[in-house]
């Protein structure tokens, strides 16, 4: 069983995926600041549009 494991987690390595945790500094050294701010932005307007749809009055009569 343990073997079965030990494959999956070698699978997992060849394809770059490492599901050990990711410290702060390592993420400011990969990310830079105008990517957050990006992302941050992306997310609010996701934000915002998903509640126009959930206050949208349309069908609740």
């Amino acid at each position: 069983m343990s073997d079965d494991r030990d494959k999956a987690q070698g699978k997992q390595n060849e394809d770059g995926f490492d599901p050990r945790p990711v410290s702060d500094a390592q993420l400011r050294e990969e990310v830079s600041r105008e990517e957050v701010e990006g992302y941050k932005e992306t997310a609010d307007k996701a934000h915002s549009n998903w509640f126009s749809v959930m206050n949208n009055p349309y069908g609740k009569d």
